[in-house]
């Protein structure tokens, strides 16, 4: 799961990505948020639970 958050206006975002296969990291500001969305996307494809038939990322 990939949750970003942003309290309003002129807020720093932060992201939180996390995944059944133990992967827990989280991100703020905006290039660092960025950054992690990528990794998050990369990961999905990657994850060692989607061979095992299990729901992940």
């Amino acid at each position: 799961m990939l949750h970003i958050g942003a309290a309003g206006r002129n807020a720093m975002p932060t992201a939180h990505s996390w995944c059944s296969c133990g992967r827990d990291l989280k991100a703020f500001g905006h290039h660092q948020v960025a950054r992690l969305t990528d990794d998050h996307t990369r990961h999905r494809t990657t994850c060692p639970l989607l061979g095992q038939g299990k729901e992940a990322a």
